[in-house]
């Protein structure tokens, strides 16, 4: 009997000793993935949470310490954001070590993760808090970066993060929103930018640290004083032309988002692109250059052949030998590493998000493409099945993005060819999130493409798409997907109104808007129901068509203008200009029901303050739309006062819209431009004759007959109209 218990025992010892080494084995490999992991604030070290960066006795309290303070006590999401070197993280550091409550912290490494997960807590500690500094690198590398926020929601831990301002917190707003999360829905009151410093205060830390303010490049931020700017101005003037070379070279990889983790670069990606620069040497030579820029303190040489650069020197201090533009450097890139695709796979997705928000977009665009088709060269025939998802992930998204600019139809159907072969390598059951995200994707395609072929076919293809998110994401317990795929069948249903049953489909359109604003209500977030307001005000422009008209304009106009009075709209030029765009519209439509002159004027002025921020260069289809609706609203106006002046004005902005040759694929606003041109001539020559170069009958009646062959097999509403204006003008004219 005795021997059975030791026996017991001894097995029941084994047994905990075996899940603890299995706990501990699972433990150490997830610090390949966090770099904290539920360690407590109180013993956190500096360089755990602000790396190679130096950390200073001496700390300057700011606004956004209580603001750090508040959202920790209250266990809520808080993003902090500003430009390099303004004290994000030394920030968030502070506040961890200092609160009043003992937290529990985990921190993610920004690299990819095969199968996400946040490590357990096996000892069911209270107040815990996930920090991911430079939020920009994290969702740029790591696949998976929104399950974080989902499971974070679930769990009810708040994360606290960091990320740099301008083009980068762009980039996070727009890939946040391409896995259906809004970033003022999950950090709510929470977001805030760190502010900068005045000269005087700059003087005052710098007297506190003992420094020389003559010595210190100071640029409005606190690290420019701890970080000595100048101090490594005078080194990088004082390396030789290698060293200069190699930092140079450095510069341009991390420009061109050529890194691993936080602004780790392997050094085998050094001396491939410094092969561009002549510049090539034996093992040791290359191990003395990168000792001597680390003994200078632009660079830490790391085990495993990498090195980590501080990315403010590389902006700030090294100086590139000539002026090249940023599409030099990841042309550049591309070159140098065609052969390599997870290379190409890093600087295609960095120079698509820098296309989103320069001029030269489309350029930048076609360079982003070319990246991806070379990378999936490489792989076609492997079995790299996560590297091809990624690749038609990212080529699916960069033909969308094209789409809405240069050729509709072509990029539109490529967008969906390569989102559909993308879905070959997700399951449904195992991947539900990424299923139901690359369906709302095809969604949006199938959309876009209703605009310049089918309305009908397309519409109903997008909304099956959507309705099959949906049944997905429904049976999930995290609804922050749902509001916006609702908010996306909801426009389908406005198009698709305009092939046929229009109130029907309207209705359905606010049925599901309202669903939209429903999940968000259950988020537990903070309410933020602005885009829904847009596309609600849609809906109820477009059933003002067919039923109560006065009421439901007056519900849109209502509506757009709460949407244009959000903070949400001050953080995009292009919704901005489209609300402008949409309520013009509301007023013309209005107009015919309500004080005509009035609301034509009121219309009048909204599509003027449109068209400056839709311009020509940068948003020709939006351009040509707002245009279409200023010639409208000047033949109705016509009817009031100044007949041929209007009449002469609406001729002038409905010739320019027609200038854009890309707008003969957009079908319906290509016909309202030609029938509304053709009514104006018409209207013109019975005022001034028929003899006038452009202004006569037939030429009027040409515009119609071109305007009727645009609508007819798109929109049989549409072409059923332009069809009676034809015949009306014909009997007039017999008469």
């Amino acid at each position: 009997m005795e021997i059975g218990l030791i026996l017991s025992f001894i097995g029941l010892s084994l047994s905990i000793l075996l899940s603890m080494l299995a706990f501990f084995r699972k433990r150490r490999e997830l610090y390949n993935y966090y770099s904290v992991i539920w360690k407590s604030s109180r013993k956190l070290a500096p360089k755990e949470i602000l790396g190679e960066r130096p950390c200073e006795d001496y700390y300057m309290k700011r606004s956004v310490d209580d603001l750090l303070r508040n959202r920790l006590g209250s266990k809520q999401n808080i993003l902090i954001i500003g430009q390099p070197l303004s004290g994000k993280t030394r920030a968030v550091y502070n506040a961890l070590k200092t609160s009043a409550k003992k937290f529990y912290v985990l921190v993610p490494r920004c690299v990819p993760m095969p199968v996400f997960q946040i490590p357990t807590d096996y000892f069911f500690r209270k107040n815990k808090v996930i920090f991911i500094d430079d939020l920009q690198h994290y969702i740029e590398k790591q696949d998976n970066y929104h399950l974080l926020f989902r499971q974070a929601h679930i769990k009810n831990i708040p994360i606290i993060a960091a990320c740099h301002s301008g083009k980068e917190f762009t980039k996070v707003k727009n890939k946040l929103t391409e896995q259906n999360l809004n970033i003022d829905i999950i950090f709510g009151s929470g977001l805030a930018e760190v502010e900068k410093i005045s000269a005087d205060t700059g003087k005052q830390v710098a007297e506190k640290l003992g420094m020389k303010w003559d010595s210190i490049k100071f640029n409005g931020t606190i690290g420019s004083i701890f970080m000595r700017l100048s101090e490594m101005e005078r080194r990088f003037d004082n390396c030789d032309i290698v060293e200069k070379t190699v930092l140079r070279v450095l510069r341009n990889l991390y420009f061109a988002g050529i890194t691993d983790d936080n602004n780790i670069i392997k050094t085998e990606w050094i001396k491939k692109a410094s092969a561009k620069y002549e510049l090539s040497a034996k093992e040791f030579e290359w191990a003395g250059w990168l000792k001597s820029l680390e003994e200078k303190e632009f660079l830490k040489v790391l085990p495993g052949s990498k090195v980590w650069v501080e990315d403010a020197y590389l902006e700030h201090v090294v100086k590139p030998e000539s002026d090249a533009s940023m599409y030099e450097i990841f042309h550049n890139a591309v070159e140098t590493f065609h052969d390599d695709h997870e290379v190409l796979q890093f600087t295609g997705e960095t120079i698509l998000d820098h296309a989103l928000d320069d001029p030269q977009f489309l350029e930048y665009m076609n360079l982003a493409i070319d990246a991806f088709k070379k990378e999936l060269s490489l792989l076609n025939g492997t079995e790299q099945v996560s590297q091809l998802k990624k690749v038609k992930h990212s080529l699916g998204k960069a033909y969308w993005q094209l789409s809405q600019s240069l050729d509709t139809l072509e990029n539109s159907k490529l967008a969906i060819s390569y989102y559909n072969e993308m879905l070959e390598y997700v399951s449904r059951e195992k991947e539900p999130y990424e299923y139901a995200n690359t369906k709302r994707r095809i969604g949006d395609a199938y959309q876009f493409l209703s605009f310049v072929e089918d309305i009908k076919e397309n519409c109903l293809n997008a909304i099956s798409a959507y309705n099959e998110a949906i049944e997905i994401l429904t049976a999930k317990p995290d609804p922050l997907d749902l509001p916006h795929i609702y908010n996306s069948l909801g426009s389908a249903y406005n198009l698709l109104a305009e092939s046929g049953n229009h109130v029907e489909n309207c209705k359905h359109a606010l049925e599901a808007f309202s669903e939209a604003r429903k999940v968000r209500d259950k988020t537990g977030y903070p309410t933020n129901d602005e885009f829904t307001k847009f596309n609600t005000a849609n809906a109820y422009m477009y059933l003002s068509g067919f039923e109560d008209k006065e009421k439901n304009l007056l519900e849109a106009i209502k509506l757009f203008n709460e949407y244009l009075n959000s903070e949400a709209i001050r953080k995009s030029a292009r919704n901005t200009g489209g609300t402008l765009n949409n309520m013009g519209y509301a007023y013309m439509l209005l107009a015919g029901a309500v004080n005509k002159k009035e609301n034509l004027k009121k219309a009048l002025e909204l599509f003027e303050k449109a068209v400056k921020i839709r311009n020509k260069e940068q948003m020709p289809i939006d351009y040509t739309e707002t245009m279409c609706n200023i010639g409208e609203t000047y033949k109705y106006l016509s009817e009031v006062e100044d007949e041929e002046i209007n009449l002469l004005k609406a001729k002038d902005a409905l010739d320019e819209a027609l200038t854009l040759e890309e707008i003969e694929k957009h079908p319906m606003t290509y016909s309202t431009l030609k029938y509304t041109l053709g009514s104006v001539i018409l209207n013109l020559a019975a005022i001034k004759g028929s003899k006038e170069e452009g202004v006569n009958i037939d030429m009027g009646m040409k515009q119609l007959q071109e305007a009727s062959e645009a609508a007819r097999g798109y929109s049989d509403s549409h072409y059923k109209m332009i069809v009676d204006e034809i015949e009306k003008r014909k009997s007039e004219l017999s008469s």
